[in-house]
């Protein structure tokens, strides 16, 4: 008991320690520090909008100047939510202060001091200056936008002035004196409080601005055209200036080298070289520990997918870590020592991210290849494409930080339009050369001649050379027509969305086998929540399903940002980029451009591609392993395929500006055509729903329609597959099933009867008949106890006696097995008993004679006569 108040104590004293450094930390909320704050604001405002005055501003300081406004609006907030409840608690101070009782002098004729009216937060904007979004015009500066937000802004009412009072009445002078300095305090509140409001305002929009000369600026630049690559004129110009550039870049090296070794005095150069040297020592054996640590055994013949991904993994963090590590301890050794360069450390920067680029190319090429060993490797590929993408991974790789390192030196010798397109068109034409070197060399290879590819999945051969082919074509043709900033763009997006997607794979498998293997049983997290938690050992698989869809989908999300990182810009602003870039035209208010159809057609790709994915996942990974039957999974997956592919549309057409309101018209002349020609259409559509969610007929049973009967193998938009039992597909449209008749033989249950007609000669024993039905019925192991078979007496007639044996099964599906499999025995019992199945009866004889048809209708009347006659006696 001791040592727990003793903890309570302690844990108390910490929590009221943090909380008063919370306290001590949270900035001041006085009017003075909020409107220092606020004039804080309005000076960055000020610099930012003298700064983008200036049109030939680049990405990397819009990119600066964007991250200081960004800053602002939270901060802005803050102080408005520190003043809202300040001036509410005014308002209601002054609304108490506002109604004193009349003085007893004051006359009759005197009105009564009006109570206050409550003061709103903000006035309600009119609508058609909102907060500026598409169409809205932005105020041309901060100052005139907080003139118009306080011209604009209905000011709340102003408190009536206090009652006169009697010069005697002390307690109504006090109420006075407080009720002005109430108001003169809620007055600098709200006049605080409006100007936060404005500056907000303000921030927001120039935001907006610096967005939209950034996406102008990326549109402009990556088709920027230029001389073509293969222009004699640009390779002229180009040499002309290579020397002096090279020249330039000497004397900044030496320049800027003589620099920082001043600042090594009194022994430090040595020190400085030790330094050095040891990292150099490190490396060899951080080198050699590293293969040791990542080696994969050759001598386990069939591990299984967890253990090749988590060899891969391993692999890839191991060879990729050594050399950033490297470029980590030098940048740590040069801070310590303070030989930091402001001039140079751009280029530092680009040539550490070369090293960090080529590093984690070449470890995820070795994790997810393992060349040399296909029993490790996860792809299906073979040692020889492997080895040759490891290679071209690499070498790409290298290629392209190359040309980023290229061009920051460009950069920074301020070289000229000439070297900097021969840079860049130079490093992408390597790479278009580098994949036609290997698309020629693999022209003739299949899957099946190379050891260790996997026969049986899909041959990436073709897909990869076409993908080969179609980047080629790209990048030559950019580079002939004078678009190198556009062939270099496409090169480095696909060395980087190669990365990224290298890593989503490998990561998506490490994740998906992880979660399986860390939920089974026998681990030591699945007998906890087994034995700890109640968690039944069937559900185990259904939590490592959910988790690592949840992980699958948290890894999609991230690698979409990382593949948009290198744009420069936030994720959301990569389609308005590629909008400015098409020119579009408007059909009332709906825009319509070659880059919104295309952005609308890859938000309905993606909307219904994730759908289709979320029911794959489900069919495949999830729902077989609940206890659903197969009916209600297919109707869970069809609804969710109906319900994405209409949220892909919906999405589709938002973005296009079609939205629900404006297929007003649309949707009456649709219903008119669905009165007229769609009614049969929309007729089998709605009873596929009503199938699906009345679940009469599901998939896998076994109904019978008309003369036709087999398996329901799906129930689609229109209609329905049945594959009859010769292996036939009959299409049954829905509503056929649902206002028709249709037998369902596993609708409530599988059980099923069996029902055998015998008719014996009429001179057995019926007791006999029925004592050797029985006898086979129970001789049967797959009929059923209860109900228990049972032997019906039919008919007795001349010739034979007539019964017939009810069974039933468990399974309907095995009722003609079973049928056959008695027969066969009854069959056996009658011929051991001597009983004979009797003939069946001949046709009665008809005998018709020629010439005889004009008498027949005479004969029929005087055979009438006769009738009347014996019925009258």
């Amino acid at each position: 008991m001791r040592r727990f108040l003793a903890l309570c104590l302690v844990l108390l004293f910490v929590g009221a320690f943090f909380a008063s450094a919370a306290c001590a930390a949270e900035p001041g909320s006085s009017l003075e520090q909020l409107n220092a704050r606020l004039d804080a604001a309005r000076a960055t405002l000020e610099d930012v909008e003298k700064a983008l005055a200036d049109p030939s501003l680049n990405d990397a300081t819009l990119k600066s100047l964007r991250e200081r406004v960004d800053a602002l609006p939270a901060e802005l907030q803050d102080v408005i939510d520190r003043l809202t409840p300040r001036l509410a608690a005014l308002q209601a101070r002054l609304d108490e202060l506002s109604g004193p009782a009349k003085p007893a002098g004051e006359t009759k004729e005197a009105p009564a001091a009006p109570a206050l009216a409550p003061a709103p937060a903000e006035a309600p904007p009119k609508k058609e200056d909102a907060v500026p979004g598409k169409g809205a015009r932005a105020p041309t500066n901060g100052r005139a936008l907080i003139a118009k937000a306080s011209a604009e802004t209905r000011p709340p009412p102003i408190p009536a002035p206090a009652p006169a009072i009697d010069s005697g009445s002390l307690a109504t002078a006090s109420v006075n004196a407080e009720w002005a300095e109430q108001k003169k305090l809620y007055d600098e509140v709200d006049a605080t409080l409006k100007r936060a409001r404005a500056l907000s305002i303000e921030a927001k929009q120039t935001g907006l601005v610096i967005r939209a000369r950034q996406r102008a600026l990326f549109a402009k630049t990556l088709f920027l055209r230029t001389s073509g690559l293969f222009s004699p004129s640009l390779w002229i110009g180009a040499l002309q200036e290579l020397p002096y550039d090279a020249k330039v870049f000497g004397l900044l090296l030496e320049q800027r080298g003589a620099a920082v070794s001043a600042r090594l005095r009194d022994g430090q150069f040595e020190t400085f070289l030790a330094t050095l040297f040891a990292l150099l020592l490190l490396a060899a054996p951080a080198t050699l520990l590293a293969r040791r640590f990542s080696r994969r055994g050759a001598a386990i013949e069939a591990p299984d997918r967890f253990r090749k991904a988590t060899a891969a993994v391993t692999t890839t963090m191991v060879t990729a870590a050594l050399p950033i590590a490297i470029v980590a301890a030098l940048a740590l050794a040069l801070d310590a020592f303070q030989l930091d360069d402001a001039i140079l450390a751009p280029l530092g920067r680009r040539l550490s991210e070369a090293v960090t680029f080529v590093a984690v190319s070449y470890g995820l090429a070795r994790g997810l290849l393992a060349p040399g060993l296909p029993q490790w490797r996860l792809v299906g590929l073979g040692d020889r494409l492997s080895r040759r993408l490891l290679h071209l991974a690499v070498l790409v790789g290298f290629v392209a930080a190359a040309t980023r390192v290229l061009e920051q030196i460009a950069e920074f010798v301020q070289a000229g339009l000439p070297v900097v397109v021969l840079t860049r068109g130079v490093g992408a034409l390597f790479i278009a050369i580098v994949f036609l070197v290997a698309v020629v060399a693999t022209r003739r290879e299949t899957r099946e001649d190379d050891a260790g590819a996997d026969r049986e999945g899909r041959d990436w051969l073709y897909a990869l050379r076409l993908l080969a082919w179609a980047e080629i074509a790209v990048i030559t043709g950019a580079l002939a027509a004078g678009y190198v900033a556009f062939a270099n763009f496409v090169v480095l997006q696909i060395a980087w969305l190669a990365a990224v997607g290298a890593a989503l794979y490998l990561l998506l498998a490490f994740v998906e086998t992880g979660f399986a293997r860390a939920f089974e049983p026998q681990t030591p997290l699945g007998r906890a929540l087994v034995s700890g938690f109640g968690a039944q050992r069937d559900s185990l698989g259904q939590f490592a399903v959910l988790l690592s869809g949840v992980a699958t989908l948290a890894l999609y999300a991230f690698a979409l940002f990382v593949a948009l990182v290198p744009y420069g810009f936030q994720s959301g602003d990569f389609f308005g980029n590629l909008q400015t870039a098409y020119a579009g035209f408007k059909i009332g208010e709906v825009s319509i451009s070659p880059a919104g159809m295309a952005t609308a057609a890859a938000l309905f790709a993606l909307t219904y591609g994730a759908t289709k994915a979320l029911r794959r996942w489900l069919d495949q990974r999830l729902l077989p392993l609940t206890r659903l039957d197969m009916g209600l999974r297919h109707s869970i997956g069809a609804s969710l395929g109906y319900a994405g592919f209409i949220l892909a549309v919906s999405v589709a057409l938002a973005e296009l500006g079609l939205g629900l309101e404006r297929l007003a018209i649309v949707a009456g002349a649709l219903s008119v055509g669905i009165g007229f020609g769609l009614q049969s259409i929309v007729n089998n559509f709605v009873s596929g729903l009503i199938l699906l969610w009345e679940r009469a007929i599901r998939v896998g049973d076994w109904v019978v329609v008309g003369d036709e009967q087999g398996y329901v193998k799906r129930i689609n938009v229109r209609s329905t597959e049945i594959e009859t039992f010769d292996r036939a597909t009959m299409i049954v449209p829905n509503s056929n099933l649902v206002s028709g008749v249709v037998k369902n033989w596993l609708r409530n249950d599988r059980v099923g009867r069996i029902k055998i007609a015998i008719a014996p000669h009429a001179g057995v024993d019926p007791e006999q008949i029925r004592e050797l039905l029985l006898a086979a019925a129970k001789a049967q192991d797959a009929l059923l106890r209860i109900p228990a078979p049972q032997v019906i007496f039919l008919a007795m007639e001349q010739t034979a006696f007539r019964f017939e044996l009810w069974c039933f099964v468990e399974d309907v599906e095995q009722a003609t097995r079973v049928k056959s499999d008695l027969l066969f025995d009854i069959h056996r019992r009658f011929a051991e008993a001597g009983v004979k199945i009797s003939p069946p009866a001949p046709a009665p004889a008809v005998v018709q004679v020629m010439g005889l048809e004009p008498f027949a209708p005479r004969a029929v009347e005087a055979a009438r006569e006769r009738d009347y006659a014996v019925a009258g006696e």
